[in-house]
């Protein structure tokens, strides 16, 4: 039934409105580097490249169909494939964390009815997929395998690295330091050998992408823009537009602090959850649940304070969206799917609103941008409530192996809170 609705929902987004709206769409930006990099050349070294270097074959792969109207049909197979693997991640992650499997797979597949056809037309599936089966690979008891995905998710795109902090607290509360000090290893080894290759073919260019991306400024539906929109509002400073990195940002004179206001929060908000995620209860070491939980906030996390939010990050927050349904947490449920559900409505048909500073569209995204804050602070408040606490661990290891001096949570599991 899940991949049923899950078909039926991305039909939708080719036929029926709101959901197909494609008005503003980065396919034709897409299309054309396919082409290019399909020609012989080279991201970085040949061509300015934006997105982090295994970004390039995703890309790429669909230009084989053909031309424009071909690469859209053919991305469009290829996110859908990625989809179906969100879905069935969402599954096994509910059961492996006490949550109800089919709740959560129903739940990922309604994906493209919260999302529209801004998730067929962004790669963003791609590092979501990788960052569920490392956190998936970490539960089972794997966390070399589940390090060294999150490395590869960061090659996609740079955000599962906010993962990582989470998964180390976790595995020390666990008593699994070994495990975290390989993991990491591991990690550090997949993004140099990736981005290695990238240097290696033009250090200008990647020393191009990383400076694109530190000077480019605040955009304009991130949680940064609402403040400066606020202080121009009040008298304090004027917000100019800035087109300048091929999106709409907004300049101020107070923008430096701000970012770095809100980069703050962003730090101390994925400290707290890798500090619940590390939170032992009765002397028992933190389950799965708690490391899904946090690590799943820690990316939505980065999108509500990040000086950046395009609107297809919010395909980021379907996974945890599918798992709070699992769990029954209703509240971190309604949060996450409001916010998908307001960004729907924004993006892209009101999307000029925003850009013209509309008050209506203001106000909408300012209120999604709140709801990104409270999805948050309704997982921390899972995590330090024990509602994130449920344990299924993985089995213990034989005597004597190396994994037998891990000191995790070999007793018999607590059945799921109701």
């Amino acid at each position: 039934p899940a991949l049923a609705l899950l078909a039926a929902g991305w039909a939708v987004t080719f036929f029926i409105g709101p959901f197909n709206d494609e008005s503003v769409t980065d396919l034709p930006l897409y299309s054309d580097y396919a082409s290019i990099f399909l020609d012989g050349a080279l991201p970085f070294r040949d061509v300015p490249f934006e997105y982090p270097p295994l970004a390039a074959p995703v890309i790429a792969v669909s230009g084989l169909a053909g031309g424009t109207a071909s690469y859209r049909l053919a991305f469009a197979v290829l996110t859908f494939l990625f989809a179906v693997a969100t879905v069935c991640l969402c599954g096994e992650l509910a059961r492996a964390t006490g949550g109800d499997r089919a709740r959560a797979m129903l739940a990922a597949g309604a994906a493209p009815l919260l999302c529209g056809a801004m998730i067929r037309t962004h790669f963003d599936l791609v590092p979501v997929v990788l960052t569920l089966a490392a956190l998936g690979s970490l539960c089972a008891g794997r966390p070399r395998a589940g390090l060294a995905l999150l490395g590869v998710g960061a090659a996609v795109k740079l955000y599962p690295l906010v993962v990582v902090p989470v998964v180390l607290a976790w595995l020390v509360s666990r008593g699994q330091r070994r495990a975290a000090v390989e993991g990491t290893a591991v990690l550090v080894v997949v993004v140099l050998v990736v981005y290695g290759v990238a240097l290696a073919l033009s250090p200008g260019g990647v020393r191009d992408s990383l400076t694109y991306h530190a000077e480019r400024p605040v955009q304009v539906e991130s949680s940064p823009a609402v403040v400066l929109r606020a202080l121009d509002s009040a008298g304090v400073g004027q917000a100019t537009p800035d087109d300048g990195h091929r999106s709409d940002g907004l300049d101020h004179p107070g923008s430096g602090f701000v970012t770095a206001l809100f980069a703050a929060l962003m730090a101390a908000a994925i400290a707290l959850l890798a500090l619940g995620a590390a939170k032992r209860r009765g002397g028992d070491p933190p389950g799965p649940r708690a490391l899904v939980v946090a690590g799943l906030g820690a990316t939505v996390a980065f999108a509500a304070f990040g000086k950046v939010l395009s609107p297809q990050f919010l395909i980021w927050v379907l996974p945890l969206f599918a798992l709070a349904v699992a769990w029954r947490m209703p509240a971190l449920a309604i949060a996450s799917a409001l916010a998908m559900v307001l960004t729907l409505v924004e993006f892209p048909a009101n999307y000029q609103g925003v850009v013209d500073r509309e008050p209506w569209a203001l106000v909408l995204v300012a209120v999604r941008d709140a709801t990104l804050v409270a999805v948050v602070a309704l997982a921390l408040r899972a995590l330090s409530a024990g509602g994130a606490t449920s344990a299924r661990c993985p089995a213990a290891p034989a005597p004597g192996s190396a994994r037998s001096r891990w000191r995790g949570c070999h007793r018999r599991p607590r059945p799921a809170p109701r």
